[in-house]
């Protein structure tokens, strides 16, 4: 059973501190697409992309080319950030979202009431939520002087244990600073564009506004090349350039927002953090276990970073934890699973200390197969930066027949199949070329019928989509006995039983 965490004490804020704030733009389903990715490994298949802003950026911070999230789907991931845990220890290991049956959306109750009592509190466990023994980061950077906001989702429960002072627009980085006085700021910004229905985000951009499958305006469908995952189809090709086009809208964001900083006067003090929550809202993407789904872009800037480099050791969105508190002057929280960035950040080190791996992982099935139900799949990886080890603990499988199985049309989900709202028709296409393209297809049957191989080793630097397993190739075969070692250690290290987290009890205080 995970050991209860406890807070050490720490050192509030000095009013001779209080100079350092961060901006936390933290994009939806944004996974690693970038044009500066795809110059750099050009077998990533990143082609008819053009993301200048984040090019820049990149060029002028710290640029880790291995960063994970802690599992690729939204709370989670948030929940993983916000405790320094991965997710089958801290207790959101699924989407908990923020509808409350009686008191409505965030608008309605983000910031907290203030007395928070039985009547209004917002709080809504039928989902689940983090254990209330665990202090998570937004409680320590309240303790600690900084004022907090947030834009977008809350998607953490309990609602009352992330007391944000204020909810605001994803572009409304001046109020942030004008309501923060002379405190400290933490401005955690959530743009939504990347998230499906991408054709909704790209109306505008349309070469014919009136039909939803049609190209958009920025992004060329035939100079795409297609990530050897994806069916290589003309309507996958559409999909893919939907999804790039939102992509640039987040690049045009991050162009903007730091231009509001820098108008601000506050750019020399202000740490700015970019990546996405996880990757793309596909089969093999979000939701899964794979690299497509796990890998993230991580840009960081500021004042005390050491930049204009490339890292590539593997690093985990969970160390923002105790990165963003030691920012902040504050002491780390204990028994976590993460480790602060500032050795890398500050020019001392490349590389972790004391660490060779870091650990990603999966607690959901694939939200468009029609027998899955998004929760009887767990899953595990572990990467030292080139290697990609996966073992697949618990899947839910069907005793469907595949032609049910992998359902075409079934309009069931956001993760590449086309219904009413999402139109993505990446699943279909897979499906309709199992016999010219048998590889997409044979990895989506894979997900759909829950029959993925127990194990999976993968090489990043040259399979960078994760498509050859590896795992009975005796030239690996070292490789894959050191990763095995890494995935029991992290294991025991995390506290992770090898049972589906839906069996652990919430922990609550008493």
């Amino acid at each position: 059973m995970l050991v209860l965490l406890s807070l050490v004490s720490f050192r509030p804020l000095r009013a001779a501190e209080n100079t350092t704030n961060i901006l936390f733009i933290y994009v939806e389903d944004l996974g690693y697409y970038t044009s500066e990715r795809s110059a750099r490994e050009s077998n990533a298949q990143i082609a008819g992309l053009a993301t200048p802003h984040m090019d820049s950026f990149a060029a002028q911070s710290v640029n880790f080319t291995r960063a994970f999230c802690g599992q690729s789907v939204c709370s989670p991931s948030k929940g993983a950030v916000l405790s320094g845990l991965l997710p089958h220890a801290n207790g959101i290991w699924r989407n908990v979202h923020n509808d409350h049956p009686k008191l409505g959306g965030p608008d309605k109750w983000i910031p907290l009431p203030q007395p928070l009592i039985t009547q209004n509190d917002p709080t809504f466990l039928a989902a689940g939520g983090m254990h209330e023994d665990i202090p998570n980061l937004i409680q320590r950077l309240k303790a600690g002087g900084v004022y907090c906001a947030l834009s977008g989702k809350l998607h953490v429960q309990p609602a009352r244990n992330f007391p944000y002072d204020a909810f605001v627009k994803d572009d409304d980085l001046d109020s942030v600073i004008k309501a923060a006085g002379t405190k400290p700021w933490f401005f955690w910004c959530n743009p939504g564009a990347t998230h499906a229905p991408w054709w909704q985000h790209v109306k505008g951009k349309l070469t014919d506004p009136k039909n939803r499958n049609s190209a958009p305006k920025d992004v060329d469908p035939a100079a795409l090349h297609m990530p050897r995952w994806l069916p290589d189809t003309p309507a996958a090709r559409i999909d893919l350039a939907h999804y790039y086009s939102c992509v640039r809208t987040v690049d045009e964001f991050l162009g903007m927002m730091l231009a509001k900083l820098e108008a601000s006067g506050q750019a020399e003090r202000t740490i700015v953090v970019f990546t996405g929550d996880h990757g793309i809202g596909y089969a093999r993407g979000k939701t899964s276990i794979y690299p497509a789904g796990t890998h993230v872009p991580l840009f960081i800037k500021g004042p005390g970073v050491k930049v204009g480099r490339t890292i590539g050791t593997p690093v985990s969105q969970m160390d923002l934890n105790p990165t963003f508190l030691e920012a902040f002057g504050l002491t780390a929280i204990k028994n976590t699973h993460a480790k602060s960035l500032w050795p890398i950040l500050s020019g001392k080190v490349d590389a972790v200390p004391g660490r060779r791996t870091i650990m990603t992982e999966t607690n959901n099935s694939l939200m468009s197969a029609p027998p899955n139900k998004g929760d009887g799949t767990a899953a595990r990886a572990v990467c030292d930066g080139r290697f990609y080890f996966i073992r697949n603990i618990v899947q839910q499988k069907t005793t469907l027949p595949e032609s049910q199985a992998i359902n075409i049309g079934t309009g069931n989900g956001e993760y590449g199949d086309p219904g009413p709202l999402y139109a993505i028709d990446l699943h279909d296409e897979a499906v309709r070329h199992k016999s010219d393209q048998p590889l997409p297809y044979e990895l989506l049957r894979q997900l759909c019928m829950g029959d993925a191989p127990p194990e999976e080793l993968y090489d990043l630097d040259a399979d960078p989509w994760a498509v050859k397993n590896l795992i009975n190739d005796p030239a690996h075969a070292a490789t894959l006995g050191l990763m095995r070692k890494e995935f029991a250690d992290w294991q025991q290290f995390s506290h992770d039983s090898g049972i589906h987290p839906k069996q652990i009890p919430r922990r609550t205080k008493k």
